[in-house]
């Protein structure tokens, strides 16, 4: 086998240690600048009076240490380019931003910025509100990696203006109050009270400004997903799935009346109780806030143990989930399921298996059974109680598919087919779903 030069040469200085002077890092080197990248280099460095450490953004559209475009509406693009100082004095912020323009053809740097971070997470260009003016937006994290901070900045003349600064925990930008132009929505915890704080920001004839700011109603430890969607047709929402920790999950839903942010109340007085929360075990991952049924609305996840696993500690309980939308500020249950977080399917519930339905789990056979559940037989699987079940096969197993030839299809995925049977008494019963029923209340995610 032959070992190409740059390999070969690669592995020997791999192999002799750190006696050259180079590493992996080193060999694994930025790629070489373009010819325009290098003069905005130049540039900055003539502008520095020294050396420079290159900052890239670790996220979003622009990763590049030159963030090149049109940011104040001029015929020429600008270059915006976060850096390290070696120079840097005491007291002086570490990472800084040099805005650079175009002169009669050439580079010069024309603005030079403290920033609040240590690190950029991602820089982006939007409008907020009227005014058609960009607005840049960075987000920062700090020197601890976990607290996180943003700034939204506008260029015009040379200059360029912090025009809001802020720690956060989560932040959007979309049209939360329906008007045709984006809004700025962060939200920030108060690490010793967990309280959480929803603000809205957005341009008016006075500049940027705060519109609206609530308190929200869940008790945050720490946000684990955001959700850009619709309640209603047309009211758009930002759905915050948050750890209450050890295990235990909720939801905030924030929206707009007009201008002002309305958060409702999932929590109530007893937190254990409260209409939306969930918790996780070996039978339920955290699941998030989503459009569950496909009718182009979000619903809110909420977990209530299934008949018959009331009595059982958490870790053996498996619950229904229910999944709830807002109307007129307030929480309204849409759909109870039986929600497999192993198996990946949903399996929706009709108003008359509430309540006398509850499923046992066939772990060995890729299957949940369903059952007509009294407190008499409890979860008891016998052919009184059976009504119907539902097995995952592997396409790939040849004995799984063998075993599962009496059953009928109701999905698949690449990898597995989805397989049912009822039993006798459950076809002529009461609990009985149609061939239409069932097909319409199965749903594989």
């Amino acid at each position: 086998m032959k070992i190409r030069p740059f390999l070969a040469a690669v592995l020997m200085l791999l192999c002799t240690g750190c006696s050259a002077g180079l590493s992996v890092e080193n060999l694994l080197a930025a790629p070489k600048l373009d010819a325009q990248q290098n003069e905005i280099y130049q540039a900055l460095i003539s502008s520095s009076g020294s050396a420079v450490k290159l900052k890239y953004p670790k996220g979003g559209d622009h990763r590049s240490a030159f963030v090149i475009k049109d940011i104040d509406g001029e015929p020429t693009d600008e270059a915006l380019v976060f850096y390290e100082s070696e120079s840097v004095q005491s007291g002086e912020a570490a990472l800084r931003l040099k805005v650079l323009d175009q002169y009669d053809g050439s580079w010069q740097a024309v603005y030079d910025l403290a920033c609040i971070g240590s690190e950029v997470e991602s820089i982006a260009f939007t409008t907020l509100g009227e005014g058609g003016s960009t607005d840049i937006i960075v987000r920062f994290s700090m020197l601890n990696q976990t607290e996180q901070a943003f700034s939204v900045m506008s260029y015009a003349d040379g200059i360029m203006t912090e025009l809001y600064a802020a720690s956060y925990s989560c932040l959007e930008v979309f049209d939360l109050n329906g008007d045709s132009f984006n809004e700025l929505l962060t939200v920030s915890a108060d690490k010793s009270t967990g309280i959480s704080t929803a603000l809205m920001l957005g341009r008016t004839e006075k500049g940027l400004e705060k519109l609206s700011e609530t308190q929200l109603a869940g008790t945050h430890a720490e946000i684990v997903n955001t959700t850009k969607g619709m309640i209603s047709e047309d009211v758009p929402a930002l759905f915050v799935d948050y750890s209450r920790g050890q295990g235990q999950y909720g939801t905030d839903v924030i929206y707009c009346f007009g201008n002002r942010l309305i958060c409702p109340d999932s929590i109530g007085e007893n937190a254990d109780s409260s209409i939306v929360s969930r918790f996780t075990n070996d039978y339920m991952t955290d699941i998030f806030s989503t459009d569950i049924d496909g009718d182009g609305f979000v619903e809110i996840p909420s977990t209530t143990p299934l008949p018959g696993y009331e009595v059982l500690t958490r870790p053996e309980q498996l619950c229904a989930v229910q999944w709830y939308t807002i109307q007129d500020n307030n929480f309204i249950l849409e759909h109870y399921v039986c929600y497999s977080s192993k198996f990946n399917f949903v399996l929706l519930f009709p108003n008359r298996w509430r309540g006398v339905v509850s499923a046992v789990p066939n772990l060995q056979a890729n299957e949940i059974i369903f059952i007509g559940y009294n407190s008499a037989t409890g979860l008891e699987v016998n052919d009184a109680t059976e009504l119907m079940r539902i097995r995952i096969v592997d396409k790939n197993d040849v004995e799984q598919m063998k075993d599962a030839a009496g059953m009928t299809k109701i999905g698949e995925t690449e990898e597995a087919v989805y397989c049912y049977s009822v039993t006798n008494g459950y076809k002529t019963g009461k609990l009985a779903l149609t061939d239409s029923e069932l097909q319409n209340s199965f749903i594989v995610f």
